[in-house]
């Protein structure tokens, strides 16, 4: 018996008159088709799919198709694959925590604790680097916040996600969002996951802004982290700037997928 749900695919598939989709090749096409499908509740997070083999009987398209489609969305982040296992949805381990504060003690290699304090939540312009990423919005949110590192050293948090899509951050009271990962509240509030983060960091001079707040000389020289994440079908969630001053600490880097 056919899964429900790809004969929904299929029908997709089938039906689709998007010329946007259509001038793409089949794997994405599909891969695109599988992902609306997640964002619209058919499987939900944690939900098996339906295997390679039953999805090759259920829907036009070949099994190179379909393995590359479900590849371009473990690239993602949308869906998670275990050998021998199946194919997962992956939303309930979207993207949180401190993935680019991990300092370590050199003693202990314990990860050294961070508190979050808001400073506060405004509306914005776009300007870059997030408005190139983000896209067209009528404005934008940049949520500030100064992160201490084991009460040694602080950070300084530029937070910028669309208007237009989360503006009911805006009316949120600055202590509800104190000690909350930002990402977490996308997720749960929003709907909206984070599944696959970018960083890039560089060493320059840190902001004019940054050098007052973390008390520092003018024109210091710090490590500034550009942070991409993306969600569903790879659209831009959020783009994340932080300040990081001249300190000891070791810095861990590790993989940045859920």
């Amino acid at each position: 018996m056919i899964d429900p749900e790809l004969k929904t695919l299929a029908k997709r598939i089938v039906d689709t008159n998007e010329p946007t989709v259509l001038g793409q090749p089949k794997y994405k096409q599909l891969a695109n088709h599988i992902s609306k499908m997640i964002e619209e509740g058919h499987w939900k997070p944690g939900d098996q799919l339906p295997s390679e083999a039953d999805m090759v009987k259920a829907v036009p398209a070949s099994l190179g198709t379909i393995q590359k489609a479900l590849n371009k969305l473990a690239d993602q982040g949308a869906i998670v694959r275990e050998h021998y296992k199946g194919t997962y949805v992956n939303g309930p381990r979207s993207l949180l925590g401190p993935w680019h504060l991990r300092f370590i003690d050199d003693k202990s290699k314990m990860l050294l604790p961070i508190r979050q304090e808001v400073l506060g939540i405004e509306k914005v312009l776009g300007e870059e680097p997030w408005h190139s990423f983000l896209g067209n919005s009528s404005y934008f949110i940049n949520v500030k916040r100064l992160i201490d590192v084991n009460g040694e050293f602080n950070a300084l948090s530029h937070f910028f996600v669309s208007g237009d899509s989360f503006g009911n951050l805006l009316k949120m009271p600055v202590t509800a969002l104190d000690g909350m990962y930002i990402r977490e509240i996308l997720r749960t509030r929003f709907g909206t996951p984070n599944l696959r983060l970018v960083e890039e960091v560089k060493c320059e001079p840190l902001t004019d802004e940054a050098c007052k707040i973390l008390q520092l000389s003018h024109g210091a020289i710090g490590m500034i982290f550009h942070i991409r994440s993306y969600g569903y079908r790879d659209h831009p969630v959020s783009y994340h700037l932080v300040y990081v001053p001249p300190n000891p600490r070791r810095l861990e880097l590790r993989e940045n997928v859920s």
